[in-house]
């Protein structure tokens, strides 16, 4: 009697490997403590931000006829999302970072020691959570704001309804990928979380101030290609700066190009 041997199909063991490599990265990410304490940054951001609203609002009920035409949209995501993109883009640090912190990298890397299938597991985690998180934050921004700006007219009011909002709910999803993405990135190759994001938070939140302090328009020039500055010209609701929506997404790529390569190049090259 012959007994035939089915043999696996090829590549099935290494979708059968990155799965578990997921579901780990995944738990990883769900049960470290700085997880939560990022995600608590982000939403302090946003209560501030709808507090800022609060008081504009007030303020600009209380201001002369002619002074209300010089109020600025009441917008808070203009203000609130690149503080969200940071913290958020925080957990794609973290993904990378932590285990070097806690020495379990080297666990990791005997468990999984095809590096390349780790980082897909990683970056596959970090591309889920990071934008559904900064879509709910940016949502929960933008209510707050429209029950307390109510029946206020524009442009002092941004929206006339749910849908005007939803570019940039979207733009935001996306930025915070982005930033997500450049901190893995950041994180495989500096191997520091503080590092990492001392990284972040300048070229989030530091540079595009200095940017804004050059004579125009090579304010508006440099800062056109700044990360903060990229979801508002790919919703094409600020005529200030020179990229075109397809442009913005072009340049985004790069930034996640530039920052996985080094990264990955980094990580590979040297040992745990």
């Amino acid at each position: 009697m012959t007994t035939t041997v089915e043999r696996p199909r090829p590549g099935a063991a290494k979708a059968i490997v990155l799965k578990d490599v997921i579901v780990a990265e995944f738990l990883k990410m769900r049960t470290v403590r700085a997880t939560y304490l990022t995600l608590a940054g982000a939403l302090f951001a946003v209560a501030l931000g709808t507090l800022v609203v609060f008081v504009v609002a007030g303020a600009y009920d209380t201001a002369p006829v002619a002074e209300k035409a010089t109020f600025e949209p009441a917008d808070p995501t203009v203000v609130v999302m690149p503080f969200v993109a940071f913290f958020v883009g925080c957990l794609g640090g973290l993904a990378s970072t932590t285990e070097y912190g806690t020495r379990s990298i080297v666990g990791s890397l005997v468990a999984v020691p095809r590096r390349g299938i780790l980082v897909a597991a990683k970056v596959i985690v970090v591309s889920a959570v990071t934008p559904a998180i900064g879509v709910v934050l940016a949502f929960v921004s933008f209510f707050s704001a429209w029950a307390i700006l109510g029946s206020r007219p524009r442009p002092f009011n941004p929206w006339n309804s749910v849908g005007d909002a939803i570019p940039s709910v979207v733009a935001t999803g996306v930025a915070v990928l982005v930033a997500a993405l450049v901190a893995l990135g950041l994180g495989l190759l500096l191997r520091s979380t503080t590092g990492t994001l001392v990284t972040l938070g300048a070229v989030l939140l530091v540079i595009p101030i200095f940017a804004h302090f050059l004579p125009s328009p090579l304010g508006e020039r440099v800062a056109s290609f700044l990360p903060s500055d990229l979801p508002a010209q790919l919703t094409a609701s600020n005529d200030q700066y020179i990229l075109s929506p397809m442009g913005v997404l072009l340049v985004m790529l790069l930034y996640v190009i530039a920052a996985l390569t080094a990264g990955v190049v980094g990580f590979k090259r040297r040992d745990a």
